[in-house]
């Protein structure tokens, strides 16, 4: 991995600036072995593990400054247009029969199969990972991954721009979602967005602009949340904002009830 791609990797892990801390590595997935320092105006990294080769330094005015904005939730954290240049750990999903698993599992296979989202493996942190088009540019400009095992932290990482959401389908019709395989699991009917949790960002919404209809499928335990998201789109002048409440995550559900759920426009939020 090239001194691009670890910085990309490196500026994911929310470190607030001023800190010189220790840390998993996500490079070679050892425990407490990846030190990252963000004093003295630079940022910089390097993990103690003799078999890992992560290390890197950064310095600069305008890299503090990205570091203060990652830290205090910007939304202008990125360029949208920014393009991310994939990690040569980026695999095919065949590489790895656990990946595989997992896309069958959580009812993402057929939207990989029929090239509705682009999925990969990380060989390096044992992840599968969504990777991020902008819709604008069509340019990939991150990826989402998730740990195939207990031991890899996060769970879910993100690379590159952590604002564009993913997406998987072409329908005019949207389904907000929190992750990437809910997402997938609607996209034979509709376009799922997957925003990676339950916040709403500004940017967000440009993303949201073509659709016609959008539904709002968060998982069960944040339907307030949904209903609270519903209000700020109409208010950002999204008029067709449904919400639909769920009683398991959406990755869960079979295609049959996925059709039932949104085949039925009459539940309004």
């Amino acid at each position: 991995m090239n001194f691009k791609q670890q910085l990309a990797v490196v500026e994911g892990l929310f470190v607030p600036p001023d800190a010189n801390i220790r840390m998993d590595c996500p490079f070679c997935n050892n425990k407490n072995t990846l030190a990252v320092d963000t004093t003295e105006n630079k940022i910089s990294w390097y993990c103690f593990h003799a078999s890992c080769s992560a290390k890197g330094k950064k310095d600069g005015e305008k890299n503090m400054n990205y570091v203060t904005k990652v830290f205090t939730n910007s939304n202008n954290i990125c360029n949208q247009s920014d393009e991310f240049e994939t990690p040569d750990s980026f695999q095919s999903i065949f590489s790895n029969k656990k990946a595989m698993n997992y896309l069958h599992k959580n009812n993402c296979w057929e939207a990989w199969a029929w090239h509705r989202a682009e999925i990969k493996y990380d060989v390096k942190q044992d992840r599968v990972v969504f990777l991020v088009r902008n819709r604008h540019s069509n340019k990939i400009v991150g990826a989402v991954g998730r740990g195939l095992n207990k031991n890899v932290y996060p769970k879910w990482f993100m690379y590159g721009n952590k604002d564009v959401p993913f997406k998987s389908g072409n329908c005019d019709d949207a389904v907000i979602v929190e992750d990437c395989p809910s997402a997938c699991a609607v996209s034979n009917i509709l376009t799922g967005i997957a925003i990676m949790g339950t916040s709403l960002k500004e940017l967000h919404k440009s993303h949201l602009r073509p659709y016609k209809n959008l539904y709002i499928c968060l998982d069960r335990d944040a339907t307030t949340k949904a209903y609270d998201m519903a209000k700020d789109l109409r208010s950002s002048g999204f008029d067709n904002v449904i919400v639909k409440p769920l009683t398991d995550d959406l990755k869960y559900y079979n295609t049959d009830e996925i059709k039932e759920m949104f085949y039925d426009r009459k539940a309004n939020a």
